[in-house]
């Protein structure tokens, strides 16, 4: 019997046939450039005339597929990767299970890590993350799991980094300028925190005139940020911060090496943690973990959840829960899943993070639950062949 295909599967066809021909189009260049390569080796001809016909094989397919050189020569190195080090996701790459764009980045990802038992855990546990979450997700998750696997070389990478910390002002036509920093990211995080904080804790009604303040979110962060650098004289940085503790973390007592992470999963130094930890401003808040690394559910008899299971859950989150969305924790609201004039409890099994937006979209039934993703588990595992 002769069934339609549903809107739902139509979208999932034409995202593999994208990817499908993506692989068609990486496995295309990287064929033709090994058989004719091996013609240009093969001449009697001087090392610096092969490479200029190398060279040469790469040009004329940049104008077959109206593309740059250097991308060209871009998919001939990702490609090569993949099909040479990780053959289960060039594997998955070719029948349009993950696409180009994401392929690409597990390939830059493969390039830095130094042992084959790295690239092995990549290969066998990329593809199946990659599947199911978006390419910023997938660099995010990427960062972490190099941060466990190769802690030592993150390290290194990052203290070389942290030398080239600075600041620059890019002044623009129209009477304003960019103003960048290169900071740690553990300082950048909390910078961007007190920034979010502070603005939103800022009155609606000046307390002086009467009016209404009508800046966007985004110009009181500029007008703070431009407000402390013009009036502060302090010369240490101060931070402060909370230290989420699982009770089942191996990290935590020394038997396994992995790194900090932020609120929205991004890994952080160890050794910047663990100086952290000493602050006289760090808070400490114990998480209880269930085995499988979900904070354990907790229940208030009252709409609206205590200050202690808002932050757990916030810690839970990472981001707005609904897939793709990268909102950060601390910018969301609290979502009763069951709504509770429904009869739905102020408890962390029926609460999540939504952001402003995608709660108004729920509030008005416009949010399916399949846009959703489960909550975060805090112990990722990772499986090698």
């Amino acid at each position: 019997m002769f069934r339609a295909r549903t809107d739902d599967e139509a979208f999932a066809d034409v995202r593999r046939e994208q990817a499908r021909a993506e692989y068609a189009t990486w496995n295309l260049v990287l064929n033709h450039f090994e058989r004719a390569t091996k013609l240009v080796d093969a001449a009697d001809q001087a090392p610096v005339s092969k490479q200029h016909g190398r060279s040469a094989v790469v040009l004329d397919m940049a104008q077959q597929l109206a593309i740059s050189e250097q991308r060209t020569w871009g998919i001939l190195h990702e490609a090569r990767t993949l099909r040479d080090r990780t053959p289960r996701v060039w594997a998955t790459f070719r029948v349009g299970r993950i696409d180009a764009a994401k392929a690409g980045t597990i390939a830059a990802l493969v390039e830095k890590l130094r042992t084959p038992e790295a690239v092995a855990a990549v290969d066998h546990a990329a593809v199946e993350y990659a599947e199911s979450h978006t390419l910023g997700e997938l660099r995010s998750w990427l960062r972490r799991l190099r941060a466990r696997l190769e802690p030592e070389q993150v390290e290194t990478e990052a203290a070389r980094a942290t030398e080239e910390r600075r600041v620059n002002v890019v002044h623009l036509d129209d009477g304003t300028s960019w103003l960048n920093a290169l900071l740690p990211t553990g300082v950048a995080v909390a910078v961007a925190d007190r920034l979010t904080r502070a603005a939103r804790a800022l009155p609606a009604i000046d307390g002086e005139t009467g009016e209404r303040d009508r800046r966007t979110r985004d110009q009181k962060q500029a007008d703070l940020l431009a407000h402390w650098l013009t009036s502060c004289t302090g010369t240490e940085t101060e931070i402060h911060a909370e230290i989420a503790i699982s009770i089942a973390a191996t990290d935590l007592i020394g038997l396994t090496d992995g790194p900090g992470l932020t609120l929205d999963g991004e890994p952080v130094s160890s050794e910047w943690v663990r100086e952290l930890a000493q602050s006289e401003h760090t808070e400490f808040r114990r998480l209880v973990l269930d085995p499988v690394g979900r904070v354990m559910d907790t229940a208030v008899l009252a709409y609206r959840p205590p200050q202690s299971l808002r932050e757990a859950l916030r810690w839970r989150d990472g981001t707005c829960r609904v897939a793709g969305c990268r909102t950060p924790a601390r910018s969301t609201d609290l979502d009763h899943e069951l709504a509770y004039d429904r009869g739905g409890t102020t408890s962390a099994d029926n609460l999540r993070c939504l952001c402003r937006r995608h709660h108004n979209m729920k509030s008005h039934g416009h949010l399916d639950d399949r846009h959703l993703d489960r909550a975060m588990e805090h112990v990722e595992r990772y499986r090698v062949a």
